[in-house]
C-alpha cells in the first residue's frame, strides 16, 4: 500500500497575509521615497539653482519612486519590490550625507520585500559603503563628531538591518503557524461536517480513518472502541490492506496496558510516543511508523475509545496538531453517540414493528377462533333445536313457526348483501343478512305493497340485524347456560339419593333409574369387576 509522508500544509493564507503588507510596506515607502525626492526637488531649485545635475537625479529618483508606487498599487509586488530596493540602495550609495536614512529604508525594503541572497548584497553595499564613507572620514583628520557619527551610521545601520530581518522572520514563522493551525482547524471542521451526516456507525468510523488519513496526511490511522465492560479497546476501524488484516485478527488491547492505547483509555489524555522510546511497541506490520499519537475518544465524560495517528516522521505531532486531533476525537464522540442513538431508535422501531405484526397476526387468529367458536355454537344450537322451527314468519297479522328459506333471504346470506325486489303485483322485498362478527348466522326479509325508499329502508334494517345478531346470541349463550345450570342441577339431585343409601346394589339401581329416566334411556346397565379386558372377553 502506497502511502506519503506528513506534509506541511499548504500555507496560502499565509501568503495572501504576506502579500498584503507587502503592498502596504511599498505604498508607505514609495510615499517617503516621493515626500523626500519632492523635498529635494524643492530644496534644490531654492538653495542650488546652478546645480543641474543634482536636479536631473532627483526628478529621475521621483519618477521612479513614484512608478513604485504605481506598481504597488496595481499589485505589481515582485517588480515593484525589485525596484524599490534599487531605488534606495542607489540612493544611499550615491548620497553620504542621508546614508543613514536611505540606506536604512534599502535596508528594511530588502530585509521585508526580497530573498535572503537579495537582502545579504544590499547589506554588503549599504555598509560598506557606510564603513568607507567613515573610514574616509577618519583618514581625512575631519573633526572627532563627524567621524563619531559616521560609526553610530554604520551600527545604526547593523541594527536596523538585523532588527527588521529578525521581525520579518518572527512574523513570517507567525503567519505560518497560524496558518498551520488554521488550515488544521478548517481540515478537522470539514472532516465532522461530512461525518455528521452519517448515521451508520460502521460507515461513519471506515470513513472517519479514510478522511484523517487523506486530509491531515498520516501514514496509518484506526480507532478503538472500548467493551461493554470498560476492559478492552477493540479495534474497529483502520486504514489499508493492513488495516482490514488487523481487523480480522480481532486486534484488541487492554485498558491500563503498557500500549499507547491502554495508557489512553486508562488516563484519558494524549499519548504521544515515538520509535526510540522504551515504551514503544513495534508493530511488523506497520514497519515505517516514526512517532503514535492517541487521542481520547470521549462521550460526555466517559471515555469510550481510542483515535490513534501514526507518522512516517518522528516531529509529526506538534501542539497544534496535537489540538487539532483532540478536536478531531471529540466530533467522533460526538457523531458515535448519534449514530449508536439512531441504531437503538432502529431495533426500536424494528421491534415495535415486530409486535405489531405479531399483534396483528395474533389478532387475526383470535377473530378466526371467534368466528370458528361462533359458527360451531350456532351450528351446534340449530342441531338442538331440530324438533322445533329455527324461525318465524309474520302474514295476515298472525306468527308462523317455519324454516322455509325464500330466494331473496338465500340470496342476501351467500352474497352478504342487501337484496331489493319489486313483484309483478307492485310489492317491494328487501332481504337482509343477520351477521355476528364475520359470520352469518340468519337473514331478515320483510315485503310491503308500497314502494319503498330502498336507501333508508337498507339502513333501518341493517342496523336493526346488527343488533338482533348481538341479541340472538347473547339469547342463545342464555339458554346454552341455562340449559347448562339444569343439567348441573340434575347431577346434583342423583349425587343427594346417594346419601341416602348404604349398599352397593341400591347405589347401581338408582343410577340407572336416574340415567333412564333424565335421558329418556329404554335399557341400561351397569357391572363391577377387578379383571382386566382380555380376562373379561375370554
Amino acid at each position: 500500500m502506497s502511502m506519503q509522508s506528513p506534509q506541511a500544509p499548504s500555507l496560502t493564507p499565509t501568503a495572501n497575509t504576506l502579500g498584503q503588507l507587502r503592498q502596504t510596506f511599498l505604498v508607505a515607502v514609495s510615499i517617503i521615497g516621493i515626500v523626500t525626492a519632492g523635498s529635494g526637488l524643492i530644496a534644490q531649485f531654492f538653495i542650488d539653482t546652478g546645480n543641474l545635475s543634482n536636479t536631473g537625479i532627483l526628478a529621475v529618483f521621483l519618477a521612479a519612486i513614484v512608478t513604485t508606487f504605481v506598481l504597488a498599487q496595481r499589485g505589481f509586488l515582485h517588480t515593484a519590490s525589485y525596484l524599490a530596493i534599487i531605488l534606495f540602495t542607489l540612493a544611499a550609495v550615491m548620497s553620504p550625507m542621508a546614508i543613514l536614512i536611505l540606506g536604512g529604508l534599502a535596508l528594511i525594503s530588502a530585509a521585508t520585500l526580497s530573498s535572503r541572497r537579495i537582502f545579504i548584497l544590499v547589506n554588503l553595499i549599504v555598509i560598506t559603503k557606510a564603513v568607507i564613507d567613515a573610514i574616509q572620514a577618519w583618514q581625512t583628520a575631519q573633526a572627532d563628531m563627524t567621524i563619531g557619527i559616521r560609526i553610530i551610521s554604520v551600527l545604526t545601520l547593523i541594527l536596523i538591518s538585523f532588527s527588521a530581518r529578525f521581525l520579518i522572520t518572527y512574523t513570517q514563522s507567525a503567519l505560518a503557524a497560524a496558518s498551520r493551525s488554521t488550515n488544521l482547524l478548517q481540515a478537522v471542521a470539514e472532516i465532522g461536517q461530512i461525518l455528521a451526516k452519517l448515521l451508520s456507525l460502521t460507515e461513519l468510523l471506515n470513513r472517519a480513518v479514510e478522511l484523517i488519513q487523506e486530509r491531515l496526511v498520516f501514514y496509518h490511522v484506526q480507532v478503538f472502541l472500548l467493551d461493554e465492560n470498560d476492559k478492552a479497546a477493540h479495534l474497529v476501524a483502520s486504514t489499508g490492506e493492513i488495516g482490514q488484516l488487523l481487523l480480522k485478527r480481532q486486534h484488541q488491547l487492554a485498558v491500563g496496558s503498557q500500549s499507547v492505547i491502554g495508557q489512553v483509555t486508562m488516563l484519558g489524555r494524549p499519548v504521544i510516543v515515538r520509535d526510540t522510546d522504551q515504551v514503544y511497541h513495534h508493530n511488523e506490520l506497520l514497519p515505517d511508523t516514526r512517532t503514535e499519537l492517541a487521542v481520547p475518544i470521549l462521550d460526555g465524560e466517559r471515555i469510550i475509545g481510542a483515535l490513534d495517528v501514526q507518522s512516517r516522521t518522528t516531529d509529526a505531532f506538534d501542539a497544534d496538531r496535537v489540538q487539532a486531533l483532540q478536536v478531531m476525537a471529540n466530533l467522533l464522540g460526538n457523531s458515535i453517540r448519534n449514530a449508536r442513538l439512531f441504531e437503538q431508535q432502529e431495533r426500536g422501531a424494528t421491534e415495535t414493528k415486530r409486535l405489531y405484526l405479531e399483534t396483528e397476526t395474533n389478532l387475526r387468529e383470535i377473530q378466526r377462533l371467534n368466528q370458528q367458536l361462533t359458527r360451531q355454537g350456532w351450528q351446534e344450537y340449530l342441531q338442538g333445536r331440530q324438533t322445533s322451527s329455527s324461525g318465524v314468519t309474520l302474514e295476515n297479522n298472525r306468527f308462523i313457526s317455519e324454516d322455509t328459506w325464500s330466494d331473496s333471504l338465500i340470496q342476501a346470506t351467500r352474497n352478504r348483501q342487501p337484496v331489493t325486489l319489486t313483484r309483478e303485483d307492485g310489492h317491494s322485498i328487501v332481504a337482509l343478512p343477520v351477521v355476528l362478527g364475520n359470520e352469518v348466522i340468519g337473514a331478515v326479509e320483510v315485503e310491503t305493497e308500497q314502494p319503498l325508499s330502498k336507501n333508508e329502508t337498507i339502513e333501518m334494517m341493517r342496523a336493526i340485524s346488527q343488533r338482533l345478531a348481538i341479541s340472538l346470541d347473547k339469547a342463545r349463550l342464555f339458554e346454552e347456560s341455562q340449559e347448562s345450570t339444569a343439567q348441573e342441577q340434575r347431577i346434583n339431585e342423583i349425587v343427594a339419593r346417594y346419601q341416602t343409601v348404604s349398599n352397593v346394589d341400591d347405589l347401581l339401581q338408582i343410577t340407572l333409574t336416574e340415567l333412564s329416566q333424565t335421558l329418556g334411556a329404554t335399557r341400561g346397565a351397569i357391572r363391577l369387576s377387578l379383571t382386566s379386558q382380555g380376562e373379561v372377553a375370554g
